[in-house]
């Protein structure tokens, strides 16, 4: 179908981070609008809207569906003996930010590259 790629396919991908496998759900262009109630703010000296985002990425890691680590895994990170499917957000949060830098940051990168457009099929 024409313009089909102009649409995000919200079933969740597969993404290979440094060997390891996570699982992502694409964000939609209706998950950042939401998201800017909270990450954009207002600078209070030069009046220009800037964007907190350590928050921004708090959001995208929050469409993480599954991790490559186990219970026992995540008990010993974070104390709490739970499966991933199993932890609030604040949790995931958690425990995604003891990753090392690099690790993490990579996973950040795999998830902004995955939602970025497919400039190709924009210009057809």
């Amino acid at each position: 179908m024409r313009y089909e790629n102009d649409f995000v396919d919200e079933k969740p991908i597969e993404l290979d981070v440094g060997g390891r496998k996570f699982k992502y759900k694409p964000t939609t262009g209706g998950d950042e609008n939401e998201w800017l109630k909270e990450v954009m703010q207002l600078d209070p000296i030069e009046k220009v809207p800037i964007v907190n985002w350590s928050l921004y990425n708090r959001k995208k890691l929050e469409n993480i569906t599954e991790v490559p680590y186990e219970a026992e895994l995540i008990k010993k990170v974070i104390g709490k003996e739970a499966e991933w499917s199993a932890l609030n957000s604040d949790d995931r949060y958690k425990f995604l930010s003891k990753l090392k830098p690099k690790l993490f940051d990579d996973l950040i990168n795999a998830m902004k590259v995955t939602d970025e457009p497919d400039i190709k099929s924009l210009k057809n």
